[in-house]
């Protein structure tokens, strides 16, 4: 499930109608379970009586898995990584499109990223890592992506990537940024907007609009890097009393 605002930008909708979910859930069927947070995770009871993973979580971290191309990109500071290998595997990410030459939807999609980046504080750089990737690589080279970095405070954590434009687009495709309409699709800003987040442990998705207010991004941020609640483990107090 996706938290998203009232009325989200049409291509925000579009990921997280077509591309996530696709992903999440493709070829499973879902065993009964009962909710354990609003963004989707299960678990199920085991022959003992306690919880466990179910085997829809494990159907979709094994998916995304498969199916999230391990590209080669450059960080800013020109150091090779693989997507899945080096940063995407057993964390939690926070995925935006963009390239430096954007004059409309980037600048104001970065400053927003600067505001979740100083809310989530130290968290940024150990279980959680911000990823942009430019849709210009021909002309986001590291040291442009480097000093864009640098102009804007992201610190550490905060990975600008670069590589071949195949490749990312096909990466792109696969994080469900992408427009149905190829003229629309090919107009990379409308994909500069769209903050896509995950827990690859759990394979707990969402995709949100950048022009949300940072307070309901980091909150829903948060909740999925939260690991499911096993059945049998005791209540916290907090939900107790809301029951």
């Amino acid at each position: 499930m996706c938290t998203n605002d009232a009325r989200p930008h049409s291509s925000a909708r579009r990921a997280v109608m077509l591309g996530i979910p696709a992903l999440l859930v493709a070829g499973c069927a879902a065993p009964q379970r009962r909710p354990v947070s609003a963004t989707g995770g299960f678990t199920e009871a085991g022959p003992d009586g306690k919880g466990r993973e179910s085997a829809y979580t494990r159907r979709a971290r094994e998916h995304m898995r498969r199916n999230l191309p391990n590209i080669l990109l450059y960080t800013q500071d020109g150091e090779p990584v693989r997507f899945y290998d080096d940063l995407v595997k057993d964390r939690v990410v926070l995925i935006n499109f963009m390239y430096t030459q954007c004059t409309g939807k980037c600048p104001p999609t970065t400053r927003a990223l600067v505001k979740i980046q100083e809310q989530l504080a130290d968290r940024v750089g150990t279980d959680i890592l911000i990823l942009s990737i430019t849709l210009d690589p021909e002309v986001d080279t590291p040291e442009v992506l480097k000093a864009y970095a640098d102009d804007f405070g992201a610190g550490p954590g905060w990975v600008y990537l670069t590589g071949q434009f195949d490749e990312i687009d096909e990466l792109r495709h696969k994080l469900g940024v992408f427009d149905p309409d190829p003229i629309l699709d090919a107009d990379r800003t409308n994909h500069a907007g769209i903050l896509t987040f995950g827990n690859e442990r759990t394979g707990r998705w969402a995709a949100l609009p950048a022009r949300m207010d940072t307070d309901e991004i980091v909150k829903a941020v948060l909740r999925i890097t939260r690991e499911p609640r096993r059945r049998g483990d005791p209540v916290p107090v907090a939900s107790r009393s809301r029951l």
